[in-house]
């Protein structure tokens, strides 16, 4: 039984699998930053990621006991990469939040897209990974994608952007140190402990400020909690399946669904610079993920086959 338990958590190289997870927790993520967005003209940045954490912690909890219970679930044996883990995390969710509340979606997650720089590199010195040149060429591509779509000059570089990029290597670091948990700790775990750490520390600052919250809004923030926790999960069980120089790109995947989010829920279509920047973001995805597969083949010609 011991012996199954650990082999269910050493990493695999299912990469397409990986992909997809990550994929639909992008996309789930996406959603979440849109009604995050909306109620933030309401209530207060702390409020606002206090309860966010405290919803969709709920739907956590309920599947730890679907997953074996809380020893199954909890058990640890690197309690210090759990608590390094966190500081970052705390840091990056913050940055991200308080950009949410000083700009737009779209310019948020356009500079949010630096993070695949700094994943790449992060996963060459912290996992010593071996990146390819051409991944580093088609990265570099993509964030010339990046570029085009914010259009430097134009006042999107400000304060908020500058805290989305000190956001955006917090989170490559986050995940990061994601991977390096994914080997022995239950992906339940990775995911419910920041929203524990995130209304510990948030909840002494909202004694004397908070504010009421209507019915209507108790609901936006149940989706979200759906939402995000389903999201969060994905993500962090992702990580088995692929590497994270693999995943890094595909976090380019959210300019799609902040498209259609911008399109269908503020009615706003995207400019010929961001569809142009898009277009070659996305490019250079589909050129890593064809460069991965070449890779992964090489190293198993049996998958390969399959």
């Amino acid at each position: 039984m011991t012996t199954d338990t650990h082999h269910s958590r050493k990493h695999h190289n299912r990469a397409v699998f990986g992909v997809l997870l990550m994929l639909g927790g992008l996309a789930l993520y996406a959603l979440s930053d849109a009604f995050i967005k909306q109620l933030m003209g309401s209530y207060s940045v702390k409020q606002t990621t206090f309860l966010r954490a405290f919803t969709r912690l709920i739907p956590l909890l309920i599947v730890v006991f679907m997953q074996g219970g809380v020893k199954q679930v909890f058990q640890t044996a690197h309690p210090t990469r759990h608590i390094t883990r966190l500081i970052v995390n705390l840091g990056y969710t913050y940055a991200f939040m308080f950009a949410y509340s000083q700009t737009t979606l779209t310019t948020v997650y356009t500079l949010g897209f630096t993070s695949s720089f700094f994943m790449i590199a992060l996963s060459a010195l912290m996992l010593k990974e071996k990146i390819s040149p051409e991944k580093w060429i088609a990265v570099a591509v993509g964030m010339g994608g990046v570029l085009i779509a914010m259009r430097p000059g134009t006042g999107v570089l400000e304060i908020a952007g500058l805290i989305v990029l000190l956001g955006a290597f917090l989170g490559s670091l986050n995940k990061i140190l994601m991977r390096r948990l994914a080997s022995t700790e239950h992906s339940l775990a990775i995911a419910i402990y920041p929203n524990i750490a995130m209304i510990l520390v948030t909840f002494p600052f909202l004694i004397s400020s908070w504010q009421p919250i209507s019915w209507h809004d108790w609901g936006f923030f149940a989706i979200i909690g759906i939402i995000t926790s389903t999201g969060q999960y994905a993500i962090a069980h992702s990580l088995r399946f692929a590497q994270g120089s693999t995943l890094a790109p595909i976090d380019y995947s959210s300019f799609l669904w902040v498209f259609l989010l911008d399109y269908f829920w503020w009615n706003k279509m995207p400019d010929r610079f961001t569809v142009s920047g898009a277009a070659i973001i996305v490019a250079s995805n589909l050129y890593i993920l064809y460069r991965s597969r070449q890779e992964q083949a090489k190293l198993n010609p049996q998958s390969a086959k399959a």
